[in-house]
């Protein structure tokens, strides 16, 4: 950084400005001079206000008439998340013999016995009762119901009268006849 002599004139860096004289005893303002070049043209599709939104004053610069800190652009509405902590309102299971419905604090009955079972299923391997199904505060349970051939959660089978928690989007296999879980 260099001094400018006593007398000379101080010139801005960045704009080439003259800032003042340098004197022994501090700087001497510059006077104003107003510059001699024109003023940027800003194109006609810049400062023509969009759709819906009034005309700039005159007294506003074509940058500020671009880009309105106000207006034009209609606030959002917040929407709260989804409880993280909320209780699963009802289960689907979903197969070839088609889409069935449980409730939350419900028990529904899986079987051949349509006097018995919520969900009936005509394939002659499923059991009368084979299974229940229960969706309480936290999840979906099923227990085998002692059928002859078995009750699967991922292809696993499940031991006879214990209820065993089932995920959303398992499969779930009541004899030959698949399903599968989704659990909302």
């Amino acid at each position: 950084m260099s001094r400018a002599a006593s007398g000379a004139g101080a010139v801005c860096f960045t704009c080439g400005q003259p800032i003042g004289r340098v004197e022994p005893f501090g700087v001497v303002p510059a006077p104003f001079i107003p510059s001699a070049a024109p003023a940027p043209v800003v194109p006609a599709q810049f400062t023509a206000p969009p759709p819906g939104m009034a005309a700039a004053p005159a007294f506003m610069p074509a940058p500020q008439a671009m880009y309105p800190l106000t207006g034009a652009i209609e606030e959002a509405k917040p929407v709260p998340p989804a409880n993280p902590y909320a209780a699963p309102e009802r289960a689907v299971l979903t197969g070839a013999s088609g889409e069935y419905v449980l409730r939350a604090g419900t028990e529904l009955a899986v079987g051949r016995d349509p006097s018995q079972c919520g969900v009936v299923l005509t394939e002659p391997r499923v059991s009368g009762v084979h299974a229940t199904l229960k969706l309480d505060q936290v999840q979906l349970w099923v227990r085998d119901e002692t059928s002859n051939n078995g009750t699967f959660v991922d292809g696993a089978r499940l031991a006879a009268s214990e209820w065993t928690p089932v995920r959303s989007g398992a499969q779930l296999r009541f004899g030959p006849v698949e399903m599968t879980v989704r659990v909302e």
